[in-house]
């Protein structure tokens, strides 16, 4: 048998920002390939699957925006893991057309006043990054709401990801 033995002292050539743009398409290539299994074995189109899948997807996002800001400022304090927040921020850093993307995690509010939005805002909701990491918020509740997934839908979102992924970091150096 043949092994092929990786160690993460590849990394230690690469700066910080590459380090995380790197992370954030290897999370999301595992995203893919989980969804792509999903789609092609109704065996694995589980809910446990679709919460793997989301979460390596907005932890994939996550990373790569926080790579980016890292690429403007290599001192940035990011020390939070809300990526509506984060997203903000890399757009208000990077207003040129050439770096939009479309970030999939949003909340829209579509139809509704100021005041609902502002409502709806002040109740606190998990993270995504917590929300798909763990069954149930605490050993006694539930989360609130009700989730679903189709993972064929999602795969041109992953897909479309990566490609941005590799689109930008042209852009950045």
């Amino acid at each position: 048998m043949n092994y092929r033995m990786v160690v993460d002292s590849e990394l230690l050539k690469l700066g910080i920002p590459d380090r995380f743009f790197e992370y954030a398409e290897s999370y999301a290539n595992g995203a893919k390939a989980l969804a792509e299994k999903m789609a092609f074995d109704k065996n694995e189109a589980t809910w446990p699957n679709a919460a793997v899948v989301l979460m390596l997807s907005v932890h994939s996002v996550e990373l790569f925006i926080k790579g980016a800001i890292f690429k403007f400022d290599s001192r940035a304090k990011i020390g939070h893991h809300n990526i509506e927040a984060l997203f903000e921020k890399y757009c208000q850093i990077y207003r040129e057309e050439k770096y939009y993307f479309d970030m999939p995690f949003q909340t829209e509010y579509p139809g509704m006043s100021e005041e609902e939005i502002e409502v709806l805002k002040e109740n606190k909701r998990p993270t995504p990054s917590v929300l798909y990491r763990y069954p149930i918020e605490t050993g006694e509740s539930e989360w609130e709401g009700s989730y679903g997934f189709e993972a064929s839908s999602f795969l041109p979102v992953i897909s479309g990801l990566l490609q941005d992924y590799r689109r930008l970091r042209e852009c950045f150096t």
